[in-house]
This record gives structure tokens, C-alpha cells and sequence, in this order.
């Protein structure tokens, strides 16, 4: 102990302030407390509680970052099945097709499409959201409205949210890749879209797609 700090003036302190320890559990599981006298056994029980409070809240972020390494090796094996299957596109539209089945299918998306810029059937409505979406961002994740679900899905949806990552020629956007859901919380803006953008990249680099 600091020589200049009188223990008689902590006890007085401590006693005159019972309640002094209890919203410091950092300190109170610091310290060094014999499990002897009447006294003590509180402080030591509540040590002990803190103790299990702590180990309880390492189980479960190791729980849940155990279900994100899950579900990353999950949504990873869907990216390389999709880009194999890109790989024998033959053109913009058989694209398209392509990423409907593996958004839905592969992914386990509610919804997908794939949104060519200046081109039919989506027209101009599709390609004025995912600008609007994204931005100078490239890609967008979160929250949509009715119109614009409609606009990018065609099934007269409800609001909900989706996932937009956009498709470059070099320096060009020509498209995007969309995924859906009716839930507004399903994707969210502080999700990120690697796994879509490493898609699109793909697909902007194909041959058929130029």
C-alpha cells in the first residue's frame, strides 16, 4: 500500500460508504478477500458471482462467434457455387436466370435479381434504386420501401430490405446484384455485402456480360 494512504482512513471511508463497492465489480473482483470472518463472506460470494457473470458472457460471444464462422463457411461455399455456375453463362440474360436460382436456391434468399443497367425488362425504375441505394457507395444493405421492393423484386412486395452490390466494367456500372426479403430487419445497414461484391466482380469480368 502506498505509504502516504493511512488504512484506518480507507476503513473509516469504506464504512462510512457501504455501498462503495457495489457498482465497481472490476475492483471488488480485484480484490484479495479471505473467506473467513462474518464479514468477508458476502464480498467473497459476490466476487464469486461476478466471476460466473463473466465466465457466463465469454461462453456466449464464443457461442456467437462460433455461429458467424458458421455461417460465413456456409455463405463462402455458396459463392463458389454460384461463380461456377456464372461460368458457363452465355449472355446478360442467361445471367440473370442464373443468379435468380442461386440467390434463392444456393444462398437461401427470399429474393433475388440481378439488375442490368439501360436494359429490359427491369427498365429504368430498377436501375433508378440501386442508384439510389448505393449511392457513390457501390453497394447498400438495409432497410426498403414498398415502391422500391416492387421496383426490384416485380412482386408488388411490401416493404422489407435487401442487399444491393454493384456490377463495374472497369470504371462502369452496368448492373447489380440484389438480394430480398420481406422482413425489414432480414438485412440491415450494418451488414456488410463481401460476399456479394466478390459475385459481382465476377460477373463483371465475364466475357457474355460485357
Amino acid at each position: 500500500m502506498n505509504p502516504a494512504i493511512n488504512p484506518e482512513d480507507v476503513e473509516l471511508f469504506l464504512r462510512e460508504n457501504p455501498d462503495f463497492l457495489q457498482n465497481r465489480p472490476a475492483l471488488l473482483a480485484a480484490l484479495n478477500l479471505p473467506h473467513g470472518g462474518e464479514g468477508a463472506v458476502s464480498l467473497v460470494e459476490r466476487q464469486v458471482a461476478i466471476l460466473r457473470e463473466r465466465n457466463i458472457t465469454s461462453r456466449q460471444k464464443l457461442v456467437e462467434l462460433s455461429e458467424i464462422g458458421r455461417e460465413n463457411d456456409r455463405l463462402l461455399e455458396a459463392a463458389r457455387q454460384t461463380i461456377l455456375a456464372l461460368l458457363n453463362t452465355v449472355d446478360r440474360g442467361h445471367a440473370t436466370l442464373i443468379w435468380s436460382e442461386q440467390a434463392c436456391g444456393t444462398f437461401g434468399a427470399e429474393m433475388g435479381t440481378l439488375v442490368w443497367f439501360g436494359s429490359a425488362p427491369q427498365g429504368e425504375g430498377a436501375e433508378s434504386v440501386v442508384r439510389q441505394l448505393t449511392q457513390d457507395k457501390g453497394t447498400f444493405s438495409g432497410p426498403v420501401s414498398a415502391s422500391d421492393m416492387d421496383e426490384l423484386f416485380g412482386r408488388g412486395a411490401a416493404k422489407g430490405s435487401a442487399a444491393v452490390s454493384c456490377i463495374r466494367k472497369g470504371e462502369e456500372i452496368i448492373g447489380a446484384l440484389t438480394v430480398g426479403a420481406s422482413d425489414p430487419e432480414r438485412y440491415r445497414r450494418e451488414d456488410g455485402t463481401l460476399f456479394l461484391d466478390y459475385i459481382a466482380e465476377v460477373i463483371g469480368q465475364l466475357p457474355a456480360c460485357q
